[in-house]
């Protein structure tokens, strides 16, 4: 007979699997300019792959890029992802150990030893989700970086103060954010998809393991 204490735990345990699928399969990020022809660009971003969506009069058009292929400089911001990426995959593993776990506390009772490894299990998805959460907050200083670095290393000589100009807008400043530029474009940036499924899947993890640490889960 399944037992209804470590069922409830195995199920959020699954759903926090598969926040952390969506985390490493979508995107992390997005920036969408609204111009003032009202044409609207949303551009996605993720460890590897950059997709634009353009849509102007009704009409859509979308595709996908490596970063090679993108104009500019990413490899500061590319450092976040990818660690975003590896957080997310342990946490993933973690993840799947403890749905073993409490796969086999569902119809017997398991060993204080597996009881000892489910709650550890745990204990690093939580640990990795939220490292996972944090370190994407990181990606304004990282794209100033590389903002920099482009200007710097572009064949436009640009002096120090145009640099600044160029690099000092809010995006480069706040996590999520948004601005208006003179001629009525407004720009706006944030977390999409992948960080939301992460955010979720910590909040999940997180509850999960104070139930499993009060809740008489593993008594007869």
């Amino acid at each position: 007979m399944v037992k209804v204490l470590p069922l409830i735990s195995f199920v959020l345990i699954i759903l926090a699997a598969v926040c952390t699928i969506i985390g490493f399969s979508t995107y992390w990020y997005q920036i969408k300019v609204e111009a003032a022809d009202g044409s609207v660009i949303k551009t996605y971003f993720k460890y590897n792959k950059v997709k634009a969506v353009v849509t102007f009069d009704g009409e859509e058009a979308s595709g996908t890029s490596d970063y090679d292929d993108v104009e500019g400089e990413f490899s500061a911001q590319l450092k976040f992802y990818k660690a975003a990426l590896a957080m997310d995959i342990l946490a993933f593993v973690n993840l799947f150990f403890s749905a073993c776990y409490m796969g086999f506390a569902l119809f017997k009772q398991i060993t204080p030893a597996n009881q000892t490894k489910l709650k550890n299990s745990l204990n690093g998805a939580t640990v990795f989700l939220i490292i996972a959460t944090f370190v994407v907050l990181g990606l304004p200083k990282a794209r100033r970086e590389d903002c920099e670095d482009f200007a710097n290393d572009s064949s436009y000589n640009y002096s120090g103060s145009q640099v600044d100009q160029i690099c000092g807008g809010g995006i480069y400043k706040k996590f999520i954010g948004s601005e208006t530029e003179v001629d009525g474009s407004k720009y706006s940036w944030g977390p999409t998809t992948a960080w939301i499924a992460i955010v979720i899947g910590l909040g999940i993890t997180f509850f999960n393991n104070i139930f499993v640490y009060v809740a008489p889960i593993f008594r007869e």
